[in-house]
């Protein structure tokens, strides 16, 4: 049998030596047992000192000092003392020399005369751009052909017979006076442009003229009639190439009208185009005219009183073709 480990004390061995001592009374065997580390309670004979715990865990004094801390920090800036001014810096004893020159001053006549036109009266500069400066066209090169086309189509009798219209005469008995043909889109018959160039629309002059070209670039020169007015597009007019007096706008029947125009200044409140408004659209459509009307502002500020035959197109470069014949209804109307 091996003998036990020296330096470990296990369990056994403390009852053993518990059990060998015999202590006379209770309070010996406490002592033997805190002495040994069994029990809670330290040995009778050991004096404590509650002095510093009591000084510790005064609750006074932490108030005391938590408020004159708060006292401190309550304090105005205004009474500290002043900053101390920083020690002055001592400058060397030598001098340097300075290396300036002295300048020796000019007579009047020495100065150059002055030019000639500073004196002379007042004249306008000559400006001439042989660069034109770069701009955003709100109908984009890649989308203005389908916009335009979706909304100057006009129907006309195709080349392709129209089987069922001819049965129809067939069974009834009739014979047609020509042969009925499918309808299908074109642009000959252009339209008639109306360019608002009033002090609202000062801001997108530019555009409207640029606008034209886009139309005359996509039907032809000779299928765009344009006017221009500033008050309301039934009083329009046109000066004729070969001058003289300016000829009336005058709807033509089943030609497409299309007017550039914001209805005055953007106004959300506004949303009524008035009287004249209304004359303008009756009197295009009592001719077959589809109407368009191209608005740059957002559709909150544009009228909501001209009816279904115009058609509020909005003047923007995300408008697309597709837009225009969503919104077409299939029994030939023109709503908005």
């Amino acid at each position: 049998m091996n003998p036990p480990r020296r330096g470990e004390i296990h369990l056994g061995e403390l009852l053993t030596v518990l059990a060998t001592l015999q202590p006379g009374d209770a309070a010996t065997a406490r002592a033997i047992a805190a002495s040994l580390g069994f029990g809670l309670s330290a040995a009778p004979d050991i004096a404590t000192s509650t002095k510093e715990s009591e000084r510790i865990y005064d609750r006074s004094q932490q108030r005391a000092r938590r408020q004159a801390s708060q006292m401190a920090a309550k304090k105005p800036s205004g009474f500290d003392a002043p900053p101390r001014s920083p020690a002055p810096v001592d400058l060397p004893a030598q001098k340097l020399r300075a290396t300036l020159q002295a300048i020796d001053p000019q007579s009047p006549s020495a100065f150059p005369e002055k030019p000639a036109w500073i004196s002379s009266g007042y004249q306008r500069l000559d400006l001439q751009r042989t660069i034109p400066l770069p701009r955003a066209s709100l109908f984009p090169a890649r989308t203005m052909r389908g916009v335009f086309t979706a909304a100057l189509s006009t129907p006309r009798a195709g080349e392709q017979l129209d089987v069922d219209a001819l049965l129809r005469h067939l069974i009834a008995g009739r014979l047609p006076r020509a042969l009925p043909r499918l309808p299908e889109e074109t642009l000959a018959r252009g339209c008639q442009l109306l360019l608002d160039f009033s002090d609202s629309m000062l801001p997108l002059w530019e555009d409207l003229r640029h606008l034209s070209q886009q139309f005359v670039d996509v039907l032809g020169r000779e299928r765009v009639s344009v006017f221009e007015f500033d008050t309301l597009p039934g009083d329009a007019h046109c000066w004729p190439p070969e001058g003289g007096d300016p000829v009336p706008w005058q709807p033509e029947p089943g030609r497409p009208v299309v007017v550039a125009t914001g209805f005055g200044a953007p106004d959300r409140r506004a949303r009524f185009a008035g009287d004249g408004w209304h004359d303008f659209v009756a009197r295009c459509a009592r001719q077959g005219s589809p109407l368009n009307i191209l608005i740059p502002w957002s559709p909150a500020c544009w009228p909501r009183d001209l009816g279904p035959h115009a058609r509020l197109v909005h003047w923007h470069e995300r408008t697309s073709a597709a837009m225009l014949s969503r919104r077409t209804d299939r029994a030939g109307a023109w709503p908005r």
